[in-house]
Protein backbone atom coordinates (compact mmCIF):
# COMPACT_ATOMS: atom_id res chain seq x y z
CA UNK A 1 0.00 0.00 0.00
CA UNK A 2 1.10 3.25 -0.67
CA UNK A 3 1.50 5.90 1.88
CA UNK A 4 0.15 9.07 1.44
CA UNK A 5 2.31 12.38 1.29
CA UNK A 6 2.29 14.50 4.56
CA UNK A 7 -0.86 17.01 4.07
CA UNK A 8 -2.90 15.71 1.41
CA UNK A 9 -5.27 14.63 3.81
CA UNK A 10 -5.85 19.00 4.33
CA UNK A 11 -5.93 19.46 0.62
CA UNK A 12 -8.37 16.27 0.27
CA UNK A 13 -10.79 18.44 2.94
CA UNK A 14 -10.21 21.61 1.78
CA UNK A 15 -11.87 20.07 -1.38
CA UNK A 16 -14.17 18.33 -0.03
CA UNK A 17 -15.58 21.89 1.77
CA UNK A 18 -15.53 23.86 -1.34
CA UNK A 19 -17.88 21.12 -3.01
CA UNK A 20 -19.95 21.36 0.13
CA UNK A 21 -20.38 24.97 0.20
CA UNK A 22 -20.97 24.99 -3.88
CA UNK A 23 -23.58 22.60 -3.20
CA UNK A 24 -25.18 24.97 -0.42
CA UNK A 25 -25.16 27.82 -2.39
CA UNK A 26 -26.94 26.23 -5.63
CA UNK A 27 -29.33 25.06 -3.19
CA UNK A 28 -30.45 27.84 -1.54
CA UNK A 29 -30.28 29.62 -4.84
CA UNK A 30 -32.90 27.01 -6.03
CA UNK A 31 -35.13 27.22 -3.03
CA UNK A 32 -34.92 31.43 -3.98
CA UNK A 33 -36.27 30.36 -7.78
CA UNK A 34 -39.05 28.15 -6.16
CA UNK A 35 -39.93 30.95 -3.74
CA UNK A 36 -40.50 33.67 -6.26
CA UNK A 37 -42.25 31.26 -8.70
CA UNK A 38 -44.27 30.25 -5.61
CA UNK A 39 -45.55 33.49 -5.21
CA UNK A 40 -46.30 34.41 -8.82
CA UNK A 41 -48.51 31.36 -8.74
CA UNK A 42 -50.46 32.72 -5.39
CA UNK A 43 -50.43 36.29 -7.02
CA UNK A 44 -52.31 34.79 -10.67
CA UNK A 45 -54.62 32.22 -8.47
CA UNK A 46 -55.81 35.09 -6.19
CA UNK A 47 -56.65 37.46 -9.18
CA UNK A 48 -58.34 34.26 -11.18
CA UNK A 49 -60.08 33.56 -8.13
CA UNK A 50 -61.44 37.16 -8.03
CA UNK A 51 -62.25 37.40 -12.23
CA UNK A 52 -64.88 34.65 -11.98
CA UNK A 53 -66.83 37.04 -9.85
CA UNK A 54 -66.73 39.63 -12.10
CA UNK A 55 -70.05 38.82 -14.19
CA UNK A 56 -72.14 39.23 -11.19
CA UNK A 57 -70.58 42.47 -9.90
CA UNK A 58 -70.86 44.43 -13.42
CA UNK A 59 -74.35 43.49 -13.54
CA UNK A 60 -74.68 46.08 -10.21
CA UNK A 61 -72.67 48.39 -11.07
CA UNK A 62 -73.75 51.52 -12.47
CA UNK A 63 -71.73 52.19 -15.57
CA UNK A 64 -72.61 56.23 -15.94
CA UNK A 65 -70.52 56.70 -13.66
CA UNK A 66 -67.69 56.06 -15.90
CA UNK A 67 -65.33 55.06 -12.98
CA UNK A 68 -65.02 53.34 -10.07
CA UNK A 69 -62.92 51.19 -7.35
CA UNK A 70 -64.28 47.82 -5.99
CA UNK A 71 -62.69 46.06 -2.84
CA UNK A 72 -62.85 42.08 -4.02
CA UNK A 73 -61.59 41.02 -0.62
CA UNK A 74 -58.69 38.61 -0.24
CA UNK A 75 -56.54 41.92 -0.76
CA UNK A 76 -57.56 41.81 -4.45
CA UNK A 77 -59.12 45.32 -5.95
CA UNK A 78 -61.00 45.98 -8.94
CA UNK A 79 -60.55 49.69 -10.63
CA UNK A 80 -62.70 50.15 -13.73
CA UNK A 81 -63.75 52.20 -16.39
CA UNK A 82 -66.66 52.33 -18.69
CA UNK A 83 -66.90 54.50 -22.11
CA UNK A 84 -70.02 54.57 -23.75
CA UNK A 85 -69.96 53.65 -27.28
CA UNK A 86 -73.54 53.80 -28.39
CA UNK A 87 -76.85 54.31 -27.20
CA UNK A 88 -80.08 53.71 -29.29
CA UNK A 89 -83.50 53.66 -28.37
CA UNK A 90 -85.13 51.70 -31.32
CA UNK A 91 -88.95 52.00 -32.62
CA UNK A 92 -90.74 48.91 -31.54
CA UNK A 93 -93.36 48.88 -34.83
CA UNK A 94 -92.35 50.88 -37.58
CA UNK A 95 -96.04 50.72 -39.54
CA UNK A 96 -97.81 51.83 -35.93
CA UNK A 97 -94.91 53.51 -34.54
CA UNK A 98 -94.98 53.12 -31.01
CA UNK A 99 -92.15 53.71 -29.35
CA UNK A 100 -89.83 51.60 -27.91
CA UNK A 101 -89.97 50.71 -24.23
CA UNK A 102 -86.41 50.58 -23.50
CA UNK A 103 -83.25 52.32 -24.45
CA UNK A 104 -80.14 50.10 -25.25
CA UNK A 105 -76.56 51.11 -24.36
CA UNK A 106 -73.29 49.51 -25.17
CA UNK A 107 -70.04 50.26 -22.66
CA UNK A 108 -66.91 48.97 -23.30
CA UNK A 109 -65.37 48.50 -19.68
CA UNK A 110 -61.69 48.56 -18.91
CA UNK A 111 -60.93 46.04 -15.68
CA UNK A 112 -57.77 46.55 -13.63
CA UNK A 113 -57.27 43.54 -11.32
CA UNK A 114 -54.88 44.76 -8.76
CA UNK A 115 -53.25 42.30 -6.23
CA UNK A 116 -49.52 43.52 -4.34
CA UNK A 117 -47.32 44.37 -7.51
CA UNK A 118 -49.64 42.83 -9.80
CA UNK A 119 -51.95 44.61 -12.33
CA UNK A 120 -54.65 42.59 -15.07
CA UNK A 121 -56.04 44.30 -17.22
CA UNK A 122 -59.34 43.62 -19.08
CA UNK A 123 -61.72 45.06 -21.27
CA UNK A 124 -65.37 43.95 -22.37
CA UNK A 125 -67.74 45.20 -23.88
CA UNK A 126 -71.28 45.12 -21.70
CA UNK A 127 -74.85 45.67 -22.66
CA UNK A 128 -77.71 47.67 -20.95
CA UNK A 129 -81.32 48.41 -21.55
CA UNK A 130 -83.17 50.70 -19.02
CA UNK A 131 -87.26 50.38 -19.39
CA UNK A 132 -88.70 54.17 -20.89
CA UNK A 133 -92.20 53.77 -21.10
CA UNK A 134 -93.88 51.36 -18.89
CA UNK A 135 -96.58 48.95 -20.73
CA UNK A 136 -99.62 51.21 -19.38
CA UNK A 137 -98.18 54.05 -20.12
CA UNK A 138 -98.96 53.49 -23.92
CA UNK A 139 -101.86 50.98 -23.91
CA UNK A 140 -101.18 47.84 -24.35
Amino acid sequence: MKRLKKGSITIDVLIAGMILTAGIAASMYLFKLGFQYLEKANTANAIALKISQTPALLRTLDLSKESGVEDLGDGVTLEWTSKLIAKSRPERLAEVKIPSMHELYLYEVTLNFKYKDTIKTYKINVFRSKAVVSPEEIGI
